[in-house]
């Protein structure tokens, strides 16, 4: 019996995604959709933004080509593209399992190559994002252009440089000065590592600025031979020869050579900040990465700021004078409050008794603004904007009855005054350009921001929106005109106010590296404030001017810098004077909604035969050979592909708007069947389907046999449209077991046959990112048979049946409280907290009974910041005429005994320290293999398994008898989609120690 109510719980968690563990997505309004089918393109965007979709369908044809002209050859699949409307919607999608964080963009869905971005109200951005995730379509899309059923054993794979740098490339060209930053600042501190050593974003950048290069040095014919020469040879160092006639580390080494006579002239113009300003936060000593958005009180005595400093975004208060430590005030990313922030679009403003501070902060309900105590170190208000579908950048005006906020509200991000006791929402913009960054003057009466409205020329990015750049804006909040202030070919952002009105002060891109400068509104004449390398994110200088508060990334993170007295021989040029705005004109004006009648969808495409090359075979690979192109003298493929060219006139079937209809598709598909002339049929398939937007699931397992009714069968259906997830299911589960007799007149033979069939149901509501409730129904009837081999001859079967047999219906719930807050390393969780209450039921009328009641509770603690103190305390009973049996071997239990306990009481404990064993491992003999971020723990495993307490003997005579107790260590290594670990562990009874106990696994840490 047991055996199958496991059987049938591992496989419905299997096909509902229950976990005991994990955070939550919380769908907290749900999203209806709405698609238009383009030539190349189904868009999807939300229901009722109709002028966005169109714009998004036009995006992305623009898109197309233009990476056509690098690719080459044209796609045949069509290609989903999802658009969310915000970045919270994004993150929760149900298009892909993981929970997604602030840090990802958007994201490439390799299955059934559907593309996911989230929109912030930029339409700049989001071209870029799109362009950069086509790019990994389109690759996509090429590999499952098949002529020929054999080309498919051949997978394309590029080194992770490539395959991320190229599509950074593609979209942005190498000139972000964001993006250049991060390189500046590795070859000015000399930390640029080889391609092939670059990890997570860097390698992006590393990536994008390698194919740079060669677009410059060589041409940028040369980046689609190498993309082709990469993909087909699947060798770096035979393709780099192939298309450059040189060794990879020669090309790798010309391109270093050229950033550096890119970037060591800066060094002579620049100052590094440790030369201007005193350095204030500690990233390397701290472990942070991020430390934002400074902002003095009003009368200057301190500042507050965002710190990640014990790995949680958070924020934190300092003296100017540095007299004392900065304190944290409060912890983000840890309870339902402020479940994560939007990093670079999250900042303080403090309240002018020079005690509250307000911020933003994401929650699954929403955006809200928070009022905190900066004394108390606590929350005194939560604001809650229900139009408001996101809310970035604050400030509190200067008599602190309103706040300034830039939100997006539907698919536009404006400017707006939120004023706190009447709870009144004013809308000062209203387009569909990208307002940010609000600050009021100082007198309350005007407010500036910057906004992209304003279009500048670029020579690489192509598209509708590539060449729109932020300029600063100031609105008269008496006469609601709008003054444009900076027209520049570069970005200008953060702009505040300083010298009581008199200046504004903005972060400039001038020259490809963020400076402060700063106009005189009095003379009309502007001067650099700044001059450092790398890059200024944001700033603030006190009220009386005299001290000065940056964030600007140098060697390798984000820093805070401080500089006591503001510079006196600023030199000041020229500048033009403001002009009027007229904010009756929209972004989407530009767009001619009519082009996109050119872009019908067309029929399916089938490849002519002409355009299929000629083959080469290679006797280095003779079972693959005859699929490589051949060409003469260049990688590239010149053949006619007129059916895909760009359109010149209207389609005959133009993309008209349709209402979304869920459509499923094979998700999944595993098993195999096959039929023995004396077993009959047999074997296990197992399918999984779900809709475009993941929101619905279906899964069936089958197990077949060679009759119908020994058939096991799992069908299950999850719903994850809305905040609670619903799903069902119904099975069948078979089984047979033999057993043999040894009695007086020789061996008996009994079969005894158990099949239960029942329904099952999920439900599961997250209240937050951290925490949910879960509720399991299970209703089944459960028959048993006890048959006796009447012949001695086991091959007779003979069998007299049912000498014993039962038949009972019962319904088992389980509820389930789970808490899960815990932040990852690369092998397991380093901070935090999970607990989880299971208290679970079986009503039946035979005896199958049982009660059971269980709590796992985990605790980390990270300190010295790469080292962490996991704890771990679990205890389950469970009573009935069928109790569950806890075990207390294992992995998961005590890991030094080597035989398995279990009864139905068990306490366990456990002490683990996680810390880093080896950072970097390089092996040249008896292969070359490098190594990093291997990290190890020791530990100590204690507990018991029970039945009856006055049977409980925990020691006796000083030796440990009931109680296990072990200790261990090991190393850990992340593989990528496993975390490999060795264990050697040793159990003692505290009078003597057994022989170890070594374990090798494929899981993460508990």
């Amino acid at each position: 019996m047991k055996k199958l109510i496991l059987a049938l719980l591992l496989l419905s968690w299997a096909l509902l995604g229950a976990v005991n563990f994990g955070q939550n997505k919380v769908n907290s309004v749900p999203q209806d959709w709405s698609v238009l089918k383009t030539m190349h393109f189904d868009i999807y965007f939300p229901k009722g933004e109709d002028d966005f979709g169109k714009t998004a369908a036009l995006m992305a044809e623009e898109i197309y080509y233009y990476l056509k002209a690098d690719l080459k050859y044209p796609v045949i699949s069509r290609i989903p593209i999802v658009f969310y409307s915000t970045k919270s919607e994004f993150q929760v999608t149900n298009i892909i399992y993981p929970l997604l964080t602030e840090g990802v963009g958007g994201f490439t869905e390799s299955l059934r190559n559907r593309v996911v971005v989230p929109f912030d109200g930029s339409y700049s951005n989001l071209e870029e994002l799109l362009a950069h995730e086509l790019t990994h379509a389109y690759v996509n899309a090429l590999d499952k252009r098949v002529t020929n059923a054999l080309d498919s054993l051949r997978p394309s794979s590029f080194p992770f440089w490539f395959s991320e740098g190229l599509p950074e490339f593609l979209s942005i060209g190498g000139e972000d000065e964001y993006n250049n930053m991060f390189v500046l600042d590795m070859v000015v501190n000399d930390n640029l590592p080889r391609l092939d050593y670059g990890e997570g974003y860097i390698a992006y950048r590393l990536g994008e600025s390698f194919i740079t290069y060669i677009a410059d040095t060589y041409g940028r014919d040369k980046v689609s031979e190498y993309f082709y020469s990469l993909r087909t040879m699947h060798n770096t160092e035979e393709a780099t020869k192939r298309v450059f006639g040189i060794k990879f580390a020669d090309l790798e080494s010309r391109w270093k050579f050229q950033l550096k006579r890119d970037y060591y002239p800066l060094v002579n113009s620049h100052k590094i900040p440790q030369e201007e300003y005193e350095k204030r936060s500690k990233s390397k000593e701290e472990g942070s990465y991020f430390n934002f958005s400074p902002r003095f009180s009003p009368d200057g005595s301190r500042y507050a700021y965002f710190s990640d400093a014990g790995a949680r975004y958070s924020v934190w208060i300092a003296g100017t004078h540095g007299f004392s430590k900065p304190r944290k005030l409060i912890t983000g990313e840890r309870t339902g409050k402020m479940e994560e922030f939007y990093y670079m679009r999250t900042n303080l403003s403090w309240f002018p008794d020079g005690k509250r501070l307000a911020f933003n902060a994401k929650t699954a309900d929403g955006d809200r603004i928070h009022i905190l105590d900066a004394d108390k170190a606590k929350i005194l208000e939560t604001i809650d904007i229900p139009e408001l579908r996101a809310i970035f950048e604050l400030d509190v005006a200067p008599d602190g009855q309103s706040i300034a906020i830039s939100a997006q509200h539907k698919m536009q991000t404006d400017i707006f005054v939120y004023h706190i006791e009447s709870k009144e929402l004013r809308r000062l913009t209203n387009d569909s350009f990208y307002d940010a960054q609000p600050r009021f003057s100082p007198d309350g009466s005007k407010i500036a921001f910057s906004s992209e409205r304003d279009e500048i020329p670029q020579s690489r990015r192509y598209g509708y929106f590539a060449n729109y750049s932020s300029d600063i804006f100031e609105y008269n909040l008496a006469s609601d005109q709008l003054l444009q202030i900076t027209r520049y070919p570069f970005n200008c952002t953060q702009p505040f106010y300083s010298d009581n009105g008199n200046k504004l002060v903005f972060v400039s891109a001038r020259n490809d590296i963020t400076n402060l400068e700063i106009i005189d509104l009095q003379t009309m004449r502007i001067a650099p404030l700044s001059n450092i390398l790398s890059g200024i994110y944001n700033a603030d200088i006190s009220q009386d001017g005299n001290y000065l508060l940056m964030s600007n990334y140098f060697n390798g993170a984000w820093d805070i810098y401080f500089e006591s007295g503001l510079p006196e021989d600023l030199e000041y040029t020229n500048f033009p004077s403001p002009s009027l705005y007229d904010k009756g004109y929209d972004l989407l004006a530009r767009i001619d909604f009519d082009e996109l009648d050119k872009y019908g969808p067309r029929d399916k495409v089938k490849i002519p035969r002409n355009t299929n090359p000629n083959r080469v075979s290679d006797a280095r690979r003779p079972f693959l050979s005859g699929f490589e192109p051949v060409v003469p003298d260049s990688v590239l493929i010149s053949t006619n592909y007129s059916w895909d060219e760009r359109p010149e006139s209207a389609h005959s079937d133009p993309p008209t708007i349709q209402k979304y209809k869920p459509r499923f598709a094979l998700d999944t598909f595993w098993g195999g069947v096959a039929y023995s002339s004396s077993y009959g049929a047999f074997g296990n398939v197992e399918l999984g389907f779900s809709d475009l937007m993941g929101d619905h699931g279906i899964g069936l397992s089958v197990g077949i046999a060679d009759k119908l009714e020994k058939t096991n069968f799992v069908l299950s259906y999850l719903y994850l449209k809305n905040r609670m997830d619903y799903g069902i299911g119904t099975y069948n589960l078979y089984d047979e077991a033999y057993y043999r007799y040894n009695t007086s007149s020789g061996y008996q033979y009994y079969r005894l046959r158990q099949r239960q069939t029942g329904l099952y149901g999920l439900l599961r509501y997250p209240f937050s990112r951290f925490a949910r409730v879960e509720l399991e129904n299970m209703f089944f009837e459960y028959d048993m048979h006890w048959d006796y081999l009447v012949s001695q001859d086991i091959y007779n079967e003979e069998w007299l049946n049912d000498v014993d047999k039962a038949n009972t219906l019962a319904y088992a719930p389980v509820v389930n409280l789970v808490y899960d807050n815990a932040r990852y390393g690369s092998t397991g969780p380093l901070l935090g907290f999970k607990g989880i209450y299971s208290i679970s039921k079986s009503f039946a009328k035979s005896d199958l009974s049982y009660f059971t009641n269980y709590v796992d509770l985990r605790s980390y603690t990270l300190f010295s910041r790469r080292y962490s103190l996991a704890l771990r305390a679990n205890a389950g009973i469970s009573t009935g005429d069928d109790p569950d049996y806890f075990s207390l071997g294992g992995y998961y239990g005590v890991r030094a005994l080597d035989y398995n306990l279990a009864n139905r009481k068990k306490v366990l404990a456990t002490v683990e320290l996680r810390f880093p064993l080896v950072d970097y491992l390089a092996m040249a003999f008896p292969l070359p293999i490098t190594l990093g971020s291997i990290r190890g723990s020791a530990y100590v495993d204690a507990g018991a398994v029970w039945d009856k307490d006055k049977h409980f003997r925990g020691a006796i005579d000083g030796k440990l008898e009931d109680i296990k107790l072990g200790y261990g260590f090991g190393p850990r290594f992340n593989l990528g989609y496993f975390v490999l670990k060795l264990d050697v562990a040793w159990l003692t009874d505290l009078s003597r120690i057994s022989k170890p106990q070594i374990y090798l696994s494929l899981s993460e840490d508990f």
